[in-house]
């Protein structure tokens, strides 16, 4: 199956799975429906997204689309507790528990384990390149990209690279270990506070909470 093919198919399934799971809330009245259970469904699947990327065989397109459909759960289950505006707060809770699941495994294992190894991009012609394989003096290759176009002297490119070969390859450099974890955990700690903030407030109109705002979402008032 091509990535083409996995990536909207994929995206087409999300998309019914979250319409299906959020019709409650495009009722009038005060939504009804889980919601601790979605909400946990939604950090599951961060998760699942942060091992996807993180473990072979690394496939980015798998983890985007459990990232994004955990988002959907996520909102969803927020949303239905809290209602009123916790549907947009839900959305911004679901990124913040999100982003650390793929952004801060992959370099705080890395600045344990790695090593340095200088490897030689395959095929190089001296032109500037965003994608490239490298080939390892240890005999394994690595799939790497960039944001931009990089050139690589006499053809070679120092990584960071897992001696066991579990974790994908790092361009050679400052992994900034300690700004990623405090950020993620800053990150967490504000999505757990909204889903607190809308736990109270379901608790104090003691479930009556009102009818989500989002008339892109909700056909309520």
């Amino acid at each position: 199956m091509s990535v083409g093919w996995e990536f909207y198919g994929g995206t087409a399934l999300v998309l019914l799975i979250v319409i299906v799971a959020g019709r409650r809330l495009r009722r009038p009245g005060s939504p009804k429906g889980p919601t601790w259970r979605n909400i946990a469904i939604g950090a599951v699947l961060f998760v699942l997204a942060g091992g996807l990327y993180t473990l072979p065989p690394h496939n980015v397109v798998f983890a985007v689309l459990a990232m994004v459909l955990g988002c959907g759960f996520f909102v969803i289950g927020i949303a239905t507790l809290g209602g009123g505006y916790f549907g947009y707060l839900g959305a911004v809770a679901a990124g913040m528990a999100a982003v650390p699941w793929m952004m801060t495994p992959t370099p705080l294992v890395m600045s344990h384990v790695g090593r340095v190894v200088t490897c030689k991009v395959r095929d190089y012609d001296g032109t500037g390149v965003q994608s490239f394989t490298a080939d390892c003096p240890d005999g394994h290759s690595h799939d790497m990209s960039s944001g931009d176009y990089k050139h690589f002297p006499h053809g070679q490119v120092q990584l960071i690279v897992d001696p066991h070969n579990i974790l994908p390859a790092q361009f050679d450099g400052p992994l900034h270990v300690t700004a990623k974890v405090v950020s993620s955990i800053l990150l967490l700690l504000g999505a757990a506070g909204i889903v607190v903030a809308a736990a109270i407030t379901n608790r104090r109109r003691h479930g009556e909470v009102p009818h989500v705002v989002n008339p892109r979402f909700s056909s309520g008032p």
